[in-house]
């Protein structure tokens, strides 16, 4: 376990002093490991602010360049990153942010052949892609190996989020349960959805406190799908079960 140092107890005192955290709980944020897939509107949030939480190990994972139409909603890039790679550009500004964190990144896009090598020790999966393929891959792969799979979708004014734990527990649902009809060769991008810069935001910022929560073992939910609408901020939760016919997690 890390030992909280006296940068440490200055940097993250606000965290620190609240009782369910504590210095026990900073030590789990900071031995946490977090692979965040996708590093637009979704995962430049999640890894702004895991980062600030303090996570010590994060990967970033993205084959794209930045261009133009992505600085309405993806934190930290500006014009003069643009035609870098995403993950690379993320990795060295969240590096700035948390100095003394170990921090990499992908610049090839995640595969079923690359997927053991890039993420296998990795013990939380943050899905912040905007495809189906890439979901559906994630999910298989999380359920596979036993890892916790953090999803979140956006469209609009709209965010789905939800956290998954499909191999722990005879009820969890996976992705596939939820989306039983998907077709891996969909889209659903922000490019042809449309999306606001604020949306894009919240969605990471729920992201990144589901895995805060989970890391500091408070109570998680892994049937709860929580549905957001950002103009009357209304908030749903569904509960859902394992779909017995799921061709991923039933047993």
């Amino acid at each position: 376990m890390k030992k909280i140092t006296k940068y440490d107890l200055e940097k993250y005192s606000r965290q620190i002093i609240i009782d369910k955290i504590g210095i026990s709980g900073q030590q789990k944020i900071y031995k946490s490991s977090v692979a965040i897939v996708g590093c637009g509107g979704l995962g430049t949030s999640v890894a702004q602010y895991l980062s600030m939480s303090g996570v010590g190990n994060i990967i970033l994972i993205d084959d794209d360049e930045i261009i133009l139409s992505n600085l309405n909603r993806q934190t930290l890039f500006t014009e003069k990153d643009i035609g870098n790679n995403k993950s690379k550009i993320l990795a060295f500004k969240i590096k700035k942010i948390h100095p003394t964190a170990k921090i990499e990144y992908e610049e090839n896009k995640l595969t079923s052949k690359n997927m053991d090598k890039i993420i296998k020790k990795f013990s939380i999966i943050i899905d912040c892609t905007d495809n189906f393929e890439s979901r559906l891959l994630i999910n298989k792969y999380c359920h596979n190996n036993k890892k916790i799979l953090i999803s979140a979708a956006l469209q609009n004014f709209d965010i789905q989020a939800f956290i998954f734990a499909s191999w722990k527990g005879k009820d969890n649902p996976c992705y596939k349960c939820i989306f039983p009809n998907v077709n891996k060769n969909e889209s659903i991008s922000c490019d042809e959805m449309g999306i606001t810069a604020p949306v894009a935001g919240l969605g990471g910022l729920i992201q990144a406190n589901l895995a805060i929560n989970y890391i500091l073992n408070f109570d998680v939910n892994f049937k709860e799908l929580i549905l957001l609408d950002c103009t009357s901020l209304n908030t749903r939760k569904i509960i859902l079960k394992k779909n017995l016919k799921c061709k991923i997690c039933r047993k």
